[in-house]
């Protein structure tokens, strides 16, 4: 797998992870959050370094370090913006019967255990 390709489901429990069409939506308003978060951290930051320097700070290094984020961030952050989505979905709305025995059916069999001398 690749950085921004997801498996198709999970492959411990066999759960999918598209549940239906259109459903990495809401990934994008996660990963726009996390970006958005780090752009306003940004720019409290660069407005608190001009106040101490008594308004006497360049603003190109605020800008490049904001358009630098705002460029590799949402490339960085976009697995974890998927996980936080897919947990998202699924404390909002449960799986479903079918679904349940649909990821049995993917599941990764158990591992045994350290058998133990008789």
């Amino acid at each position: 797998m690749s950085w921004l390709k997801l498996r198709e489901r999970c492959p411990t429990c066999g759960c999918r992870f598209e549940r239906e069409e259109g459903f990495f939506t809401g990934v994008y308003l996660v990963n726009y959050s996390f970006v958005a978060v780090a752009i306003v951290i940004e720019l409290f930051v660069y407005v608190f370094y001009a106040n101490a320097n008594e308004g006497d700070a360049s603003v190109l290094p605020a800008v490049a370090v904001g358009a630098v984020t705002a460029l590799l961030l949402p490339v960085l952050t976009y697995p974890f913006a998927k996980a936080v989505w897919i947990a998202i979905d699924l404390v909002t709305r449960p799986l479903e019967p079918v679904e349940e025995a649909d990821a049995a059916l993917h599941a990764a069999p158990e591992r045994p255990g350290p058998v133990e001398p008789s």
